[in-house]
């Protein structure tokens, strides 16, 4: 019996070493696509942070060399999209732009986003949607 525990344990390893492999190569691909992209758009994909608190999920993005009035931000009831120019002009009189299309993981109201944009850092703050209603019993 101590053999078979053994000789399951060793598999059960064995196959988890393989996921994580193929996690890697995985995640190998996506960076690689995701430079890609990158080089396409012009600009690095801008760094942002995105947490909940109490009820509101709040996005910090990093987006230097923006204005505020350059600043396209959507939001829906599942995710926050951020256009804005990133002052890397190239070859044509073309320029470049930050894009951040961000899911988020739980529902909220669009109507009560707020954002404000302060030495290149975009803070966008939303309410949670509720999802259902306190019924008082009589």
């Amino acid at each position: 019996m101590e053999e078979w525990r053994r000789s399951f344990w060793r598999r059960v390893l064995g196959e988890l070493r393989r996921v994580e492999e193929e996690f890697g190569r995985v995640e190998e691909e996506l960076f690689r696509l995701m430079r890609e992209a990158e080089e396409r758009m012009g600009c690095i994909t801008p760094l942002y942070n995105l947490y909940e608190s109490g009820d509101e999920v709040i996005l910090t993005a990093d987006l230097p060399g923006a204005s505020k009035e350059e600043i396209d931000l959507t939001a829906g009831e599942d995710y926050f999209r951020i256009e804005a120019p990133c002052r890397s002009p190239i070859r044509g009189g073309e320029s470049r732009r930050y894009i951040l299309h961000v899911r988020l993981p739980v529902q909220i109201d669009p109507e009560s986003v707020r954002a404000r944009y302060k030495e290149g850092v975009l803070e966008v703050v939303a309410r949670k949607k509720v999802r259902g209603y306190r019924i008082t019993v009589e």
